[in-house]
């Protein structure tokens, strides 16, 4: 059986340019395209791309959906990706001059998965995420000795305080923390932000002691290393070989980190040290809308959280990070419709008579 076929690799060159250039789809996401596109060849024995129809789609769809040789099967979740990422490319084909007559645009359709089985893909049990109380815990137990250490504590700071996504906050740049208005303003055009936007986000005020960590890092590299704005914000770390030792990593050098890799990495550390489940860096949004429902108290203030996580509608906040916590959950449900506690009863009370309760 064929494992390459020169037309498709042509096609499939235009339809990667288009993603990048026309649709600005990062690379992760092109790459894992190709990957959808090259699953789907491997099942038709690479057969030109302008034969397509409708039993090539239902055939694709029911072989994702069953155990291969080994008795492996695709997660749920990632046959609905692969066939919508495939889906997505017949449609683009079906419009490319010399496929109009050859794409049959009704077989495209023969790649949807059912109702039930879009609920299953989509569908997943929730994965707790940490309270803030176990994110502070987690960084007081983080050492604080070395110069790697200390970085290492300031990017844990950092998300706590903004909920950043880790990609931008490995590409963050000196100039872009602003101490006096307490403020990280993620520039697209140098930092990795979601979509390119520009996002603004405020420090969450936890305290001085979380500050701290990450301004004292701030003045170190301002003050004593004389770094400069366009320099990187976290550092990599610098790797050389000692005469006694061998290869050592005990310093930093002035170029960020390419993926976020390291931070992940540095969270992974950071949840064994503290005894804690693993959490990844990303799980810390979620972190950071449980605190504002905790500590918001209008509408006003829980848009202003949700633009500090960058996104543009409330409505994506609550539908992507605003899950409530199975234990919080719990307790509401089983508190509801209950009388208030005496105590908060008495401050209705005063408060109705204009009477300080204090």
């Amino acid at each position: 059986m064929d494992k390459f076929n020169a037309v498709n690799e042509r096609i499939k060159r235009d339809y990667a340019e288009f993603l990048r250039e026309a649709d600005q789809k990062s690379e992760a996401t092109v790459r894992g395209v190709e990957k959808a596109i090259l699953r789907f060849e491997e099942y038709t024995g690479f057969r030109d791309f302008g034969r397509f129809n409708r039993e090539q789609a239902k055939g694709f769809r029911a072989a994702l959906s069953s155990p291969d040789d080994e008795n492996k099967r695709l997660g749920n979740s990632t046959v609905l990706s692969t066939l919508k990422a495939v889906q997505r490319f017949f449609r683009w084909l079906s419009v490319q001059p010399g496929f109009k007559s050859k794409i049959d645009t009704n077989a495209i359709a023969y790649f949807n998965l059912s109702e039930k089985d879009i609920r299953a893909a989509t569908s997943s049990p929730t994965k707790p995420s940490p309270t803030m109380d176990q994110l502070k815990r987690a960084l007081e137990s983080m050492p604080s000795e070395t110069i790697l250490e200390k970085r290492d504590r300031a990017v844990f700071a950092l998300i706590m305080m903004t909920g950043i996504r880790d990609n931008a906050a490995a590409s963050l740049l000196l100039g872009h923390v602003d101490i006096d208005r307490q403020l990280i303003v993620q520039d697209p055009k140098t930092v990795r932000t979601k979509n390119s936007k520009l996002i603004e986000s405020v420090l969450l005020p936890l305290g001085p002691e979380i500050e701290g960590v990450l301004f004292s890092w701030v003045a170190y590299l301002r003050d004593e290393l004389r770094w400069q704005p366009n320099d990187p914000l976290f550092p990599q770390s610098r790797h050389r070989i000692d005469p006694l030792k061998g290869p050592v990593v005990d310093a930093i050098k002035r170029q960020v980190w390419s993926n976020s890799q390291p931070i992940r990495q540095i969270f992974k550390q950071a949840s064994t040290g503290a005894g804690l489940p693993y959490f990844t860096p990303h799980q810390v949004r979620n972190t950071v809308v449980e605190y504002a429902y905790l500590t918001c108290r209008t509408p006003e203030e829980f848009k202003a959280f949700s633009q500090n996580l960058g996104h543009e509608s409330v409505v994506t906040t609550l539908s992507s990070y605003g899950q409530i916590p199975l234990v919080r959950q719990r307790e509401l449900i089983r508190n509801a419709g209950k009388s208030r506690g005496i105590d908060e009863k008495i401050e209705m009370i005063l408060a109705r008579l204009g009477v300080s309760g204090d």
